[in-house]
Formats: structure tokens, sequence, C-alpha cells
């Protein structure tokens, strides 16, 4: 591994440490790497070493190459200034992804209380936006916030259409970000269809970091630790998992919802794909029909289930009336060839 630190902004001690990995050679098929770029905490007054190598080096081990940004903090913390820091490093990987091996498209923000912050604005508002974030004991809700800076954004009145797929995790009994704040996040996610997973822990405070004995400043549930393994299990469906000279495709879609997408998809509710035009109707004619079949079975028994087929993914209700995967991939690629009509 080649580490480096890099100075993004002397003035305002802003600093981006690489920790970059080999391809291909004695690590086989793997031509390119996802990436992950670390954003401690620290209330804007500092950025927390606890919540920076420790963190990096756990997704290097797990294959991703790995970045520390050291955001301005302190006397330069006014907004926007920490969120230029993340756009000027996020630039800079994405600008330097052949050199250090990386796909654009795979790379991740973690963020921890006002690192968290940060993140979840790199999430919502940022032009050079993360394929998925971390959240850890983020600081969004605006009490928490005003405390901080007074100028801050509020995350979540921005997730929108645009946001990437996030991981959250917090304890229910940290009384510095209170948990309200990776609730309302999360609610905020599932308005707008944006697929995520969250962990709440029973107990553990605030700032636990990785959760190793070593970096623990309160007690904390035997369960806690699990976030790290959890969270790289994430990404792996988010991003997929390294193949034979390419990542799998993705098992998890970063949207739960597909009905306001620009094109139709097997993932649209039937009742949305039957407000389409004729020529699309036609051309499901033969799937509605099997459908209403299913209906009308249900219909003999005494059970109307018409309006749970309409509320439905079609793709969903196709595998489980037992239509091969094979057709299934078929009329999704015809679906996404035309234009949603909303």
């Amino acid at each position: 591994m080649k580490m480096e630190k890099l100075i993004l902004n002397q003035e305002r001690n802003v600093s981006l440490v690489t920790m970059i990995q080999e391809v291909g050679g004695e690590f086989g098929s793997v031509v390119k790497r996802p990436a992950i770029l670390v954003l401690p905490g620290g209330g804007y007054a500092m950025c927390s070493d606890r919540e920076a190598e420790p963190v990096a080096l756990v997704y290097a081990k797990a294959g991703y190459q790995a970045f520390i940004l050291r955001y301005s903090v302190g006397e330069h913390k006014d907004w926007p200034n920490p969120l230029n820091d993340y756009e000027q490093a996020m630039t800079l990987i994405r600008s330097k992804a052949e050199e250090w091996h990386i796909y654009e498209d795979k790379i991740a923000v973690i963020g921890f209380s006002a690192g968290g912050h940060l993140a979840a604005c790199a999430a919502t508002i940022s032009k050079n936006r993360p394929n998925a974030a971390i959240l850890g004991y983020a600081a969004v809700e605006k009490k928490i916030l005003d405390m901080l800076h007074p100028d801050l954004p509020i995350p979540g009145e921005h997730v929108d259409a645009r946001t990437c797929p996030c991981f959250l995790f917090a304890a229910r009994d940290d009384r510095t970000v209170g948990i309200e704040n990776t609730v309302n996040f999360e609610l905020a996610l599932n308005n707008e269809n944006i697929s995520f997973e969250s962990h709440i822990y029973a107990y553990g405070g605030h700032g636990f970091s990785t959760g190793e004995d070593s970096l623990a400043i309160s007690k904390m549930c035997s369960r806690l630790p699990h976030w790290v393994q959890d969270s790289i299990e994430w990404l792996g469906d988010i991003f997929g998992k390294f193949g034979d000279k390419a990542m799998t495709q993705p098992a998890c879609p970063g949207k739960v919802g597909f009905d306001r997408e620009p094109k139709l998809s097997v993932y649209c509710t039937v009742g949305h794909l039957k407000k389409q035009s004729p020529e699309t109707l036609a051309m499901l004619g033969p799937v509605f029909a099997q459908l209403d079949g299913v209906i009308a079975s249900y219909k003999e028994k005494g059970m109307d289930i018409s309006g749970y087929v309409q509320n439905e993914r079609l793709q969903d209700l196709l595998q489980i009336i037992k239509v091969p995967q094979e057709q299934i991939d078929e009329l999704d690629a015809g679906l996404t060839q035309i234009a949603n009509i909303f």
C-alpha cells in the first residue's frame, strides 16, 4: 500500500491522506477497486484521529482504495468551507481514477458526527456526489447543527431523487447527537424511495468509531462493532463484489421506487405501468393477462387482491407467479427503452 498526504489548502490546514493499493500481479483478477472517502467527526472544531486512520484501514483491508479528508475546522469552519473541501477532494479522486485504479462510479463517503453531517451534505447538495454514503451517528438536525454553527444546511430537507443509497448507524443512548437525527434522515430517504439500511444499537453512546476496545470511550453493547462488517457487505450489495477483472452486478438497487424514473422498468408498479401509452400497454398485454388470471382465481376464493397487484412492482409479481428470470430480463430490456409518462 502506498500512503501519501496531500495538502489541499495550506491556509486552512486541509489535507487528504491517500491509501492506494496495487492491482493485478499478486492481486490476480483485481484490475480496479472501489473507493471510500473518510470524513472524521469532531464538531467542526477538530478532525478526530479515532475516526480517521482506524476507519480507513478497515475498508482498505476489504479491498477499497481509502482516503481521509481533514477538512476545514475551528476558525476556518464557516460554511461552505468544509463542503468546498469535500468537493475538491472528490474531484481529485475522480480525476485520478485511472492512476489510482478506481471505479469512478463506485466511490463511497463515510462520516461520523459532524463529519456525518458533511457526508450527508455530500450525498444531497454537493456537485460531485458520492455513489453511496455511510453515516455514523450523524448530526443532521437543526437543534444540534445550530449549536455547531448557525449557517449549516439541514441535509434531510435536501434529500431528492439524486441522493445516493445510504447506510446509517447509531446508538439509542446517544446523548450528544440524539437518535432523531438518524431516524428523521431515514424518513427523508424513505419518502424519496432511496435505498438505505439502518442499525440502531441498544447502547454505545456517541463517538464509538469502529467499536474496537482500543477506541472505546463509553460502554458499548457487544453487537455494536458489527456495523463495520455490515457496512462492507452493504457496499458489496450496492457496488457489486470483486469478480474476474470486474465487479459483479449489484444485488441491491439504489432506489426502492421506480415510478418516477425517466425510463420505465419492471421495477415500476403495475398501477403505474397501466397509465402508460397504448403501445406500451400492448407490449405488456400478455403479462397483464396473466396477472388478471391470478386476480380472477383469488376472487373465486372470495379474496380481492386487485389493489395489492396494482401497488406491487411488476418484477416482484412476475417472480411470484414463476415467470422465468430470462423472460423478466427481456421484458425489462424493452421497457427501459421507453420514456416514462407521469
